[in-house]
Parts: C-alpha cells; structure tokens; sequence
C-alpha cells in the first residue's frame, strides 16, 4: 500500500506541474498546452485512481477519506471539462468543491475514530 501512496503522490506532483502550466501559462515554452493537458489527465487520474484504491488506510476515519477522495474525482472531472471546454465544467468543479467541503465539515467523531479505553485498569493502591 505505500507503495502505492508515494506513486500517487509522484503521478499528483506531475499533474500539479502541468496544471501550473496549463493554467499560468508559466513554462509554455518548454512544453506543448496540448501535451501538458494529455499529462495533466493522465497523472491527475493515475494519482486519483491510486488513492481511491488505498482510501481505507489513510490517517482518518474511512468515510472521511472516501467523501473527501470522490469529491476529489469530481473536482478532477470539473478541470478536465474546463480544459477540453465541454459544457457544464463549472457546475461539475463547483459540486466537486462543495463535496470536499462537505468532507472536511464532517464532525469530528466521524473524522478520527474513538480510541476504545475500557481495557485499560487503574490500580492505584
């Protein structure tokens, strides 16, 4: 599984770079807008696909990770409309926002699981 995580983490800082260019147009010269977005797609889902997969063995609550990892999905599929200029982009990047927004308002009991101490004796005598 870290395996896993740290190509994910490789595949998001590729996208991140090419979302730098694609979206500043910092480093045009050095890469094609076309070859940056077919990067930035490709890294992007390899990145996402990757924690999806490994969502259950993240630092937080499973059900934290899997609403923050889907509206990670679609905030990524909200970009990639905008890019390919395919109607309705900002409404998908909006609900992709709103989800992970929606994740990180979570309560916390839902977010961090209950440390179960009832083992635990005191004999203080």
């Amino acid at each position: 599984m870290k395996v896993l995580k740290k190509i994910a983490g490789i595949a998001f800082a590729i996208a991140f770079l090419m979302a730098i260019v694609l979206f500043t147009n910092i480093g045009h010269q050095y890469i094609s807008i076309a070859n940056a977005k077919i990067i930035f797609i490709g890294a992007g889902a390899v990145g996402l696909l990757l924690n999806l997969i490994t969502f259950q063995s993240g630092k937080h609550n499973a059900v934290f990770n899997f609403i923050y990892w889907i509206g990670s999905i679609i905030l990524f599929v909200g970009l990639v409309f905008l890019l390919m200029r395919w109607p309705n982009g900002f409404y998908i990047l909006v609900a992709g926002v709103i989800t992970l927004g929606v994740s990180i308002l979570l309560p916390t009991d839902w977010i961090t699981p209950k440390s179960d101490d009832s083992d635990l004796l005191d004999n203080i005598d």
